[in-house]
């Protein structure tokens, strides 16, 4: 049997991936904030409404 060399043996080549962003998304729209802001605001339009029915 004829000698080898050793150098290498059990080891595996397995390549490196390095994630980099490519993209920036742009922030999803905040529906909850939005609803707020409009249910802050009906009881000041329905006050402004009747009072100009009324008058």
């Amino acid at each position: 049997m004829a000698s080898r060399s050793k150098a290498g043996r059990g080891k595996v080549t397995a390549p490196i991936v390095l994630l980099v962003p490519q993209v920036k998304l742009p922030k999803r729209l905040d529906l909850a904030r939005e609803a707020d802001r409009a249910l802050d605001s009906v009881p000041g339009l329905i006050v402004a409404n009747w009072l100009e029915t009324r008058f």
